[in-house]
């Protein structure tokens, strides 16, 4: 009785309409289990570092629970290194409620860390619901992850009606680190994931760690109306040992929008993503009656599967055709391009299935194993153009642009060289045929440039290698996926040179 008096107290206490991380810490530590920390609607509390649950059954909400913009907004200061808004990692039944989190990535930064909202590890019974998660610095707007621990998992998780992104972007920062996030990415299991809004993720929408005995019901997932997302929901991962039994994944709704587009809808198996593992993903697993509409690449996609499927009633039917208006598939492989050009939305590899399954007739058996469905771009031009002093590449980057199936590069060993890449077969259709063998072992030391003066030249270490002989005059430089291929224009469009002029 005491305790649930204290517990009535804690929960009625007066809301807190200012402070920062600190003040909520602080709460948090000296009340215990059960703390109730209650913020004012409207009330923004800025922080440069997390807020930290320490006891089992904490709560973080705002005062009444409103589901509107009256929601109490935690955000990350600029200046501050923390990814982390929220942390309730290792902490049974902790609560996150109808507030909004802000990682503020436009302001603050891309950063690498932990997630926006970490929760999960050895724990039963959290839940996050009516919670606004967006702009996370890092990877992930909201992570339930895994312990580790067969006999401790993160598990009955209660993940819903949350509103989640923007998360991430598209592309990569000058040095090279991925710039895409998730939406959610959930490693908990027996937990139920339901009735939440995923939009502008870049990497996965709502990501599978197999969360064996896991519902995923009713969620929407929309793209960005700018960038390209990788997945919708990922079901590719090794997590659990590449255990996905009696995971449920049926009635949700996912769209690509605008200039926006999903790669995959629902990608399936050890051989969709990027980076192919040698395990199989196994059910027996269930997927159904999930809507598919605009810009997606491949619908679903199934490959690296046993141990049973059942995956029907699903609908591709309102994804834009031909798929070539809203994407490119020009750097894939052989059977991604053929599958592409031939507009298929639900495909499966029959030999990467095994055991009992259950397959809609709609789906396309592919005759060849694709094993990474992550190489769509957005529609690429035909050419491409640069005035002078917009165009320096070195042969440790390679690639000087790339065309709509055509790509040109230059090697390590200074070489410029342009390649058709229809059906994904390469074919080199010219070659400046100049070499260096001063270009360094990385290829920094090799330059192809359209300089501030007009003129197209290779440089190694040593100085020019070749040019184009239009500098004073050059005005234009322009790439192609067909003859001439490569043109210098001077003053009204006047050609003034071609490759063929340096290739003969």
């Amino acid at each position: 009785m005491k305790s649930q008096l204290l517990h009535a107290v804690r929960a009625h206490a007066a809301c807190i309409s200012s402070g920062n991380q600190d003040t909520i810490n602080q709460l948090l530590q000296s009340g215990g289990a059960d703390t109730v920390v209650s913020l004012c609607p409207g009330t923004t509390i800025p922080i440069t570092d997390s807020i930290v649950f320490t006891a089992d059954g904490q709560e973080i909400s705002t005062q009444g629970y409103p589901a509107d913009d009256t929601r109490a907004t935690i955000i990350i200061q600029p200046g501050s290194n923390v990814t982390s808004a929220i942390r309730g990692n290792w902490q049974n039944h902790v609560r996150v409620l109808n507030i909004q989190v802000d990682g503020n990535r436009p302001n603050a930064g891309a950063f690498g860390g932990d997630a926006l909202l970490e929760m999960g590890g050895g724990t039963d019974g959290q839940t996050v619901s009516h919670v606004v998660a967006k702009n996370t610095r890092s990877w992930s707007c909201m992570h339930f992850i895994g312990s580790g621990q067969d006999d401790n998992p993160c598990r009955n998780a209660n993940i819903t009606f949350n509103t989640v992104g923007p998360c991430g972007e598209e592309g990569t920062d000058a040095n090279g680190n991925g710039l895409w996030a998730d939406g959610m990415s959930i490693e908990c299991v027996t937990s139920t994931i339901t009735d939440n809004s995923v939009t502008g993720s870049t990497d996965g929408g709502i990501v599978i760690f197999g969360s064996p005995g896991s519902h995923f019901l009713r969620n929407t997932i929309t793209s960005s109306d700018t960038y390209l997302g990788f997945g919708a929901i990922n079901m590719v991962d090794p997590s659990y040992g590449g255990n996905y039994s009696n995971v449920v994944v049926s009635d949700n709704i996912i769209t690509g929008v605008g200039n926006g587009l999903f790669e995959l809808g629902i990608g399936m198996g050890s051989q969709i993503w990027s980076n192919p593992h040698p395990l199989e993903n196994f059910g027996p697993t269930t997927v159904t009656n999930n809507i598919f509409k605009g810009n997606i690449g491949f619908s679903i996609v199934i490959n690296g599967w046993f141990g049973g499927l059942t995956v029907t009633g699903n609908d591709a039917s309102g994804v834009h055709s031909p798929s070539s208006d809203t994407a490119d598939a020009s750097q894939c492989g052989a059977q991604q391009q053929t599958s592409f050009n031939d507009n298929e939305q639900l495909i499966v590899y029959p030999p990467g299935v095994q055991g009992p399954s259950t397959i809609q007739a709609e789906f396309t058996q592919i005759p060849n194993n694709g094993s990474n469905w992550l190489c769509l771009t957005h529609p690429l031009p035909t050419q491409q153009s640069f005035a002078p002093g917009d165009l320096a590449v070195r042969a440790s980057v390679s690639t000087v642009v790339q065309l709509r199936n055509f790509h040109v590069q230059i090697q390590g060993d200074g070489n410029l060289v342009g390649i058709d890449t229809t059906n994904g077969v390469w074919t080199v259709k010219w070659a400046s045929s100049k070499y260096s063998s001063n270009c360094g072992s990385d290829g920094s030391e090799c330059l192809i440039a359209f300089g501030g003066d007009g003129n197209f030249v290779e440089y190694d270490a040593n100085g020019p290698l070749w040019d184009a002989g239009t500098s004073g005059t050059g005005q234009l430089l322009t790439f192609y996926n067909a003859a001439p291929w490569v043109e210098v224009d001077g003053a009204g469009g006047a050609e003034l040179w071609t490759i063929s002029n340096l290739t003969g």
